[in-house]
């Protein structure tokens, strides 16, 4: 049988569902036609991975594109 706290935590966990629901319905209506409510969170999950190596990349190496100056394929490094 379950307790009261776990029918809270059911219930809880629905309600937390039922938002990421609806938060990608309502991004996707923003972004506009063409875009499923999860063809938006995919996106954004894989912007979310490309960002994070990114980062992951700086910090190994210490310094940001930006403090490395330009480089050989950066056009503006021929100008």
């Amino acid at each position: 049988m379950l307790t009261k706290s776990d029918k809270q935590v059911i219930k809880l966990r629905n309600a937390m569902q039922e938002y990421e629901n609806d938060r990608w319905r309502i991004i996707s209506s923003k972004v506009g036609s063409g875009f499923s409510p999860t063809a938006c969170r995919d996106k954004a999950q894989e912007i979310v991975a490309v960002e994070a190596e990114g980062e992951e990349e700086e910090e190994q190496s210490g310094y940001t594109p930006a403090q490395m100056g330009p480089g050989s394929s950066d056009p503006a490094a021929f100008h």
